[in-house]
């Protein structure tokens, strides 16, 4: 085992009682990922940072918490004001139906605060309907 770890970032959605509205959405999803971050407290996923590494990759994946239900992952994106501190560079969009994950590129830089982005998704492919809620990431310092 080496290198640096990869980060994945997973967006379970309660797809049984999302509504298009600001706070069902927030409501109705929680951000959890691989590094042992504390789960996101419902109804806040602006408050959720994912610790991402230097260099690292980092990628979004959807989850229903029924099971039955599709989450894809469509779009992260950068917010362009008051985003914070500047972590991710290049992020790759896979196709939104038939590869719904996306990927970044992390800088290889200490970078220090957090940088809130974008992550929009749908539900059983319905391009129609998209949901956007916007967290948070943080580079994760040496120990």
């Amino acid at each position: 085992m080496g290198g640096t770890p990869k980060t994945v970032i997973t967006l379970t959605v309660d797809t049984d009682n999302i509504q298009p509205n600001e706070q069902s959405i927030k409501d109705n999803v929680v951000f959890t990922d691989n590094q042992s971050d504390p789960k996101e407290n419902p109804g806040h996923p602006e408050t959720y940072v994912s610790t991402v590494f230097k260099g690292s990759t980092c990628t979004w994946q959807g989850a229903s918490k029924n099971g039955r239900d599709t989450v894809n992952i469509t779009n992260v994106a950068k917010k362009s004001k008051d985003g914070g501190a500047d972590i991710l560079a290049e992020i790759t969009l896979g196709d939104p139906i038939n590869d719904p994950k996306v990927t970044s590129t992390v800088k290889n830089e200490d970078i220090d605060g957090t940088e809130s982005y974008f992550v929009t998704f749908i539900i059983n492919k319905n391009t129609g309907q998209p949901y956007t809620v916007d967290p948070k990431l943080q580079i994760k310092k040496k120990e």
